[in-house]
């Protein structure tokens, strides 16, 4: 199982490789029903999954499916677009879960009616198409990083809002963080970096250690990489880095606030929970942090 799991109506909803979606009661483990989704099996189902209140949505390409969350029953199949290489990326729901994005590496960004599955827009210029950064979305917009950008889309049409250049490598799975006044993200070089949301000029940088992995495409050396993605807790913002590192850095001026070292990359996002974190590393050790 290579990305994210989601949760609904009390079941938890991961898929692996090789096609299958599992529904797994989330008090007792037990497997609620599975379904064998319409996907290749070269390259294996890397996709991430996405979920509202009744709702899983799973799979790729011609294999991607809208599903009634309790009994597995498909509500819709997209045909407007196929897969092609795998992507890093997860499905994203729009906050007002009108708008699913899928994506394909090498391919494209696609946009389907959440509730019909009709494909809306497509999009492959200007270096989208080659993006590893899954969609942030606030007020109707769409913020990822592909290539050298930042880019700022509309999710209901697909139009080019802002692009910024960046001068550093942003080839990671990093999701941009949208707080009031920044945008933050991972990169893949040089650590956590801040862009005013306004002017998008860079407002802080914050350089964490040589990562121990090397997971950007075409890296080494002392890279500060960072693949996941910034999550807020108040003015506080969590993330691990690959030097196996969870650092929490203040979201106005990028100065440290603490840091705890793991000994392993991590390379997942953190998940909060009131004034209480969870993350996981590379070696499959699970960390719970308790704010004072």
């Amino acid at each position: 199982m290579k990305n994210t799991i989601v949760s609904a109506q009390g079941l938890i909803f991961a898929q692996d490789i090789w096609g299958y979606l599992y529904a797994i009661d989330a008090k007792s483990g037990k497997l609620a029903w599975e379904k064998k989704l319409d996907v290749a099996v070269v390259p294996g189902l890397e996709d991430g999954l996405a979920a509202n209140e009744t709702t899983v949505f799973a799979g790729a390409g011609k294999g991607l499916v809208a599903l009634d969350a309790r009994t597995g029953r498909e509500i819709w199949k997209n045909s407007s677009w196929s897969q092609r290489e795998g992507t890093t990326c997860t499905l994203s729901l729009s906050p007002d879960e009108d708008v699913l994005i899928g994506s394909v590496q090498w391919g494209a960004m696609y946009a389907n009616d959440a509730r019909t599955g009709k494909l809306l827009w497509a999009k492959s210029e200007d270096g989208i198409r080659f993006r590893s950064s899954s969609p942030s979305m606030h007020d109707g917009a769409m913020y990822f990083l592909s290539e050298s950008s930042l880019f700022v889309l509309s999710e209901k049409t697909g139009e080019v809002l802002a692009v910024k250049k960046l001068p550093f490598s942003v080839e990671a799975t990093s999701s941009p963080l949208v707080t009031r006044g920044e945008i933050i993200f991972g990169t893949a070089g040089e650590g956590i970096v801040a862009l005013d949301r306004k002017t998008l000029d860079i407002k802080w940088k914050y350089r964490t250690g040589k990562a121990m992995i090397y997971t950007s495409p075409y890296t080494n050396g002392e890279m500060a990489q960072v693949e996941s993605t910034p999550v807020l807790s108040g003015d506080m913002v969590i993330v691990g880095a690959s030097d196996g590192t969870f650092y929490a850095v203040n979201r106005k001026n990028g100065s440290l606030m603490w840091r705890h070292k793991t000994g392993s990359p991590i390379l997942t996002t953190v998940a909060v929970s009131g004034n209480t974190f969870f993350g996981t590393d590379f070696s499959g050790n699970i960390y719970c942090f308790k704010a004072e």
